[in-house]
């Protein structure tokens, strides 16, 4: 069967640092576009990511994805991650966007990228839709849980912690939790004017759903322009074939139609 995508590699280089971008588009020309930012120490070739560039590139829409900050193959050490430097990344990739002439945009982000996308939501106001998979929007209270006092004390003084991953061990700069304490994302997501979509599992241990419960509350939207999508018993990676799938579906609708596949909503 031929394929229905096209997938070229890009490279943005900005000052000393480099970002690494797949661009996919289908073989028909088209005004659609959807940008997909992955989540805290994942990268651009996510499973989400892969799988909606296919889906969406069979339904005649573009996709455009870019390992963020110290994270796959762009440039930087990890561990001088911060917010807002991924969020230059993402207006990088709108005028990217602007510059190749698509005129109805899209974001999808997973977790830490939902954090990023609800912030860019906020300052890129035309967009089309967005779409949030399981979303950080209290960052802060997550590492402070984490580490407890004693342990965020400690990375104030020594500006450097360790923490164990899948992976092994990384380390973050105390300036990561600083910079992450300049931005409101309630505040910055009473003000998205778009249609918005969050899916999230009410067993996932990494990012409370009681999180998303609030940041959905916060969406002053219309009704019939948000929607929340509790998945029962669904962990932070939607490890679950049939919960996975779900999630992809609902996306993967909202991103194409402006509705959800299943009558799963939790709140609307």
């Amino acid at each position: 069967m031929k394929s229905t995508l096209l997938e070229k590699k890009i490279v943005w280089e900005q000052a000393s640092e480099k970002t690494d971008v797949a661009f996919v588009s289908p073989y028909q020309k088209t005004d659609k576009i959807v940008l997909l930012i992955h989540g805290f120490m994942s990268n651009k070739n996510s499973e989400t990511n892969q799988i909606l560039s296919q889906r969406l590139s069979e339904k005649g829409i573009a996709t455009i994805r870019f390992d963020l900050f110290g994270h796959g193959e762009s440039s930087g050490q990890f561990k001088h991650l911060t917010l807002s430097r991924c969020l230059h990344q993402v207006g990088s990739a709108m005028q990217w966007i602007q510059n190749n002439g698509y005129l109805n945009v899209s974001i999808v982000g997973s977790s830490f990228g939902g954090l990023i996308a609800i912030h860019a939501a906020e300052q890129y106001p035309h967009l089309r839709s967005v779409a949030l998979k399981c979303p950080v929007s209290n960052y802060p209270k997550i590492w402070q849980n984490r580490f407890s006092d004693e342990g965020m004390s400690r990375w104030k003084k020594e500006g450097t912690i360790a923490f164990v991953t899948e992976d092994g061990k990384a380390t973050l700069d105390y300036s990561y939790y600083e910079d992450l304490l300049k931005y409101d994302t309630y505040s910055s997501a009473s003000r998205i004017t778009a249609p918005t979509l969050i899916v999230h599992g009410d067993a996932d241990d990494d990012v409370p759903v009681e999180q998303t419960i609030r940041l959905f509350d916060t969406l002053r939207l219309p009704n019939n322009q948000k929607q929340c999508v509790i998945v029962p018993g669904a962990d932070h990676a939607f490890s679950k074939p049939e919960d996975f799938q779900a999630m992809i579906d609902h996306v993967h609708c909202w991103l194409t139609t402006g509705n959800i596949s299943r009558k799963e909503v939790g709140r609307s």
